[in-house]
């Protein structure tokens, strides 16, 4: 090698240097200006009451809420009411997120914290984003979960850290929403009708004098209940409600109509019921008048004040009251 390429070659090979090095020096140094026990999130301590908006994005499913006046909305889920105590639950959590022990920058080995989103096959990464004001306060990737602690890699920051403390951040809506629909006791029924396609299934139930048994109605000599207790059970549709899905209000259901059904309460309420089929689910439209919404709503009976708005996707535990016939509590000829 002449002396000439060899003063090229030791040139580009000091231009080479200096361009590692200042690269190495531009970039983030997370790992050497982040001590243990720092708070993860500081900005977010101050700002709790001022979060307007909560993102979650697992690669599969993506769940916004937000807040209107002060309450809590899903708005990938048509503004359905979410549970406050969850989401404050949840940003407490985040505020006191400590940083633990640095992980690796790898990108090669997110995967193993669960810390690979987008590219998280099972879903397991999740990408979270906090709002406070309209202005993006946090973002984040949280991964795998250990006893008292969780693995958080900040958006554009290659270190990854376990943090001490829990965050929960579920994917899944209704770990979000309100499934309450309502919690109506017993004593409260006064009166049930059930309308089957077939009016000879139909009946109605009136409670006794001391408030205890739901009888039937207009039986002839020939037709003899069970028990006087038989129709009981249906008078606990209301007792614990719940759903396991919710949408806006499915309309032009007559098609699959199952029946319908019309409660009246004490005080003058009244609720009805239109049960229908989607595919092999069961959903419900609540059809509640105005004076009833405002009594139950007040007496905290009903946990959504718009439920004429929705359709409801019943627990099979609940499909009883839609199913059952008349010739069901009667004794068989």
């Amino acid at each position: 090698m002449n002396n000439t390429s060899f003063i090229k070659l030791v040139i580009v090979s000091i231009i080479l240097f200096l361009l590692a090095f200042v690269s190495f020096l531009i970039q983030p140094k997370y790992e050497t200006s982040i001590k243990s026990g720092e708070i993860v999130f500081s900005a977010l301590k101050d700002k709790l009451n001022n979060i307007n908006e909560i993102n979650i994005d697992n690669n599969q499913r993506k769940i916004s809420i937000i807040k209107k006046n002060d309450i809590w909305l899903m708005k990938s889920k048509s503004n359905y009411k979410v549970r406050s105590e969850v989401v404050r639950k949840n940003l407490i959590q985040m505020s006191e997120l400590r940083f633990q022990e640095i992980k690796t920058s790898e990108e090669s080995l997110y995967s193993r914290l669960n810390l690979d989103f987008p590219n998280n096959e099972e879903n397991n990464s999740k990408f979270i984003s906090i709002v406070s004001d309209d202005e993006t306060l946090i973002e984040f990737i949280l991964g795998k979960r250990k006893k008292n602690g969780v693995y958080i890699k900040k958006k554009d920051d290659k270190q990854t850290w376990l943090t001490k403390g829990n965050l929960d951040m579920s994917s899944f809506e209704k770990d979000w929403l309100e499934t309450n629909i309502f919690n109506l006791e017993y004593k409260l029924i006064n009166n049930i009708s059930i309308s089957h396609l077939i009016k000879k299934d139909s009946f109605s139930l009136t409670k006794d004098k001391n408030n205890e048994n739901l009888l039937i109605n207009d039986l002839n000599k020939d037709q003899l209940p069970k028990s006087d207790l038989i129709g009981n059970f249906l008078g606990y549709f209301f007792t614990n409600l719940s759903f396991d899905d919710v949408q806006k209000r499915i309309k032009n259901v007559e098609e699959n109509i199952i029946s319908r059904v019309i409660f009246k309460l004490q005080n003058d309420i009244n609720i009805e019921a239109l049960f229908f089929n989607i595919e092999k689910n069961i959903w419900v439209n609540f059809q509640v008048d105005e004076y009833s919404l405002k009594k139950l709503f007040s007496d905290k009976l009903m946990f959504v004040k718009n439920i004429n708005d929705w359709s409801f996707k019943l627990p099979s535990t609940k499909y009883s009251i839609t199913e059952t016939k008349l010739e069901d509590l009667l004794v068989e000829d």
